[in-house]
């Protein structure tokens, strides 16, 4: 083993059916002291080699695992009280470890390496038999963080996320912002219409000098939760 790999950044979290199917809350503690290196798409790796892409998004309940998270889930057959560690060895790549609730080891198909023709995104199915079965309903479970990640306009839109642009006017600074009802039909579902919009400014604060001519760039960047990334050009 790497002598520094203990000494690497890590943290622990216990799975719950009821609050981590969809997406996981990174430690505030931990995002405190990386969370400014943390790239918006990640990797976790088991010990088998094996890899899931997940989105790392920062929004009003704190820094999370979302989307691909699910899959890493299902994927492996990851159990209510299944104890996950994750060990950050470069920048957005997570080791990951899991110790079964039952047997409290890692299962050995994490460790096994499977065959090296399978692409690492592919799902690997497993041959137990288990009766949990879920349905991802894309939710957010309820915390609070003041974590930050540096994720630039251009960086995003290499990830083909549906944009659009708006230039400010004085009547969208004081009254309202219409959003495109083309981009809405297209991007967004019709039952997300009650439902709050998150809007995150690029550097993971708040903005309050809007003025008369101010470019804005909203990317969307998850559909099921309506998630938009602002980008603002003067």
């Amino acid at each position: 083993m790497d002598d520094v790999y203990p000494k690497k950044p890590s943290f622990i979290k216990f799975f719950s059916m009821e609050t981590n199917i969809d997406c996981l809350r990174l430690p505030p503690e931990f995002v405190a002291y990386h969370g400014n290196t943390l790239p918006f798409h990640c990797r976790l790796v088991l010990p088998n080699g094996r890899s899931w892409k997940v989105v790392l998004l920062n929004i009003a309940s704190g820094c999370h695992f979302h989307t691909g998270w699910s899959d890493f889930i299902r994927d492996n057959d990851i159990r209510h009280g299944d104890t996950l560690t994750f060990t950050l060895v470069s920048e957005g790549i997570f080791d990951v470890k899991r110790y079964g609730v039952e047997s409290g080891c890692p299962p050995r198909r994490d460790i096994e390496v499977l065959n090296s023709d399978v692409e690492s995104d592919e799902p690997y199915s497993p041959d137990v038999a288990t009766s949990e079965d879920y349905e991802p309903s894309e939710t957010d479970s309820e915390a609070h963080s003041d974590c930050s990640i540096d994720v630039s306009a251009l960086a995003l839109a290499d990830y083909g996320h549906p944009t659009f642009v708006v230039v400010l006017t004085e009547s969208s600074i004081k009254k309202s912002l219409k959003i495109s009802i083309e981009f809405w039909r297209q991007h967004i579902r019709t039952s997300a219409l009650e439902d709050p919009i998150y809007f995150i400014v690029e550097s993971g604060g708040t903005w309050h000098r809007l003025v008369v001519g101010v470019r804005c760039t909203f990317q969307l960047v998850d559909v099921d939760e309506v998630h938009f990334y602002v980008h603002f050009d003067r």
